[in-house]
Formats: structure tokens, sequence, C-alpha cells
């Protein structure tokens, strides 16, 4: 747990978005850091998409967005003929009864240049299962350059707020409080 506003990942000095309460997982934000330069080692260019998915109705496991995942990885592969999606998400439970999850999803910019048709095929699998329609965030997407630090520092800045702590620790034993993809660098 880290309550600064800063981090250093890598000899990289990354601000957070932390709040005087309350910290941020240490493990979160370097899984974070790990997907952006695996896409950023693959690919020049980069795009960060971030939404909220919200379920209706609790689940012990993460069996629904495991599927979701793996459904949305496909799509994309074949839509836009990529070799990897990059994907980070957090579980959390707050006000509701029910948990929802935060997501970023990782592309190569040089294929997908804008997020439109990603967030409607997000929409169609989502609310095609019955469930609320998805939550985009305004500023919802960032596109990064291996050199561009300042928009590396705004994506990551945006990214940890999935690692907050609060909403955490919600879950059945077996359940991940949150997961990532496992890209590594060439």
């Amino acid at each position: 747990m880290i309550k600064s506003s800063c981090i250093n990942l890598n000899n990289q000095q990354l601000d957070i978005n932390v709040t005087a309460k309350q910290g941020c997982y240490v493990e979160i934000l370097e899984r974070t850091k790990s997907q952006l330069d695996a896409m950023l080692s693959h690919h020049s260019r980069v795009i960060v998409i971030r939404l909220d998915l919200h379920v209706n109705h609790y689940e012990d496991k993460n069996t629904l967005l495991s599927k979701f995942i793996r459904k949305l990885r496909k799509r994309l592969c074949r839509q836009y003929d990529l070799k990897r999606v990059g994907f980070i998400w957090v579980r959390e439970i707050e006000k509701a009864k029910q948990q929802h999850y935060h997501l970023a999803i990782i592309l190569n910019a040089n294929k997908v240049s804008h997020p439109a048709k990603v967030y409607s095929l997000i929409d169609d699998i989502w609310m095609g299962w019955g469930q609320p329609k998805p939550f985009r965030p305004e500023y919802g997407y960032y596109k990064l350059t291996r050199t561009d630090t300042e928009a590396y520092q705004d994506a990551f800045m945006r990214l940890s707020y999935m690692a907050k702590q609060r909403g955490k620790g919600y879950k059945a034993k077996q359940a991940n409080d949150f997961s990532a993809s496992r890209l590594k660098p060439p």
C-alpha cells in the first residue's frame, strides 16, 4: 500500500491518484505499468480505453467478466487483425450490493485509431448479456507513443485510480480483486 502522491517504478517517477485517507495498491500499479510498457515495446503507438462495467447481480467469482474479456479479445483480434490485447481490470463493491468493474483496454493504435467502434463492440457484448450499459468516463481514452512521457504520465495517473484501496476486498476467497493481461516485451 502506498499513500504518497507518486511512485517510482523501474526508475520512472509517476504521479498517482491518492487521497489523504486512502492509498493505492502497489501491485495493481506495477501491473498497470508493466502492461503499458509491454504494449509500447511491441507497438510505436497504443490507445488506452477506460470504462466501467456494472452487473445486475452479485457473483462470488468474476466468471462473467472473464467470459467477457475472452469474447472481447477474440472479436477485437478478428475485427482489427490484432496480435495482442492488453487489459487491466479491478473489482469493487462500494454502496451497491453488487460488484462493478473498472476496465482499461490497451490496443495497437496503428490499427485502432479511435475508440468509437471498440465501445460499440463492448456495448454489444455486455448489453447482449442483459447487463447495464457500460459507463464511459469523459475523456476516457489516451493515445500514447514511446517518446511522449506527458501522455504516458496522464494515462498512468488516470489508471492509478483503479488501484485505490476503497472498494476492494469484498469478495469470496476464490475471486480476485484485479487481473491483467500477461504481455511481455519482445
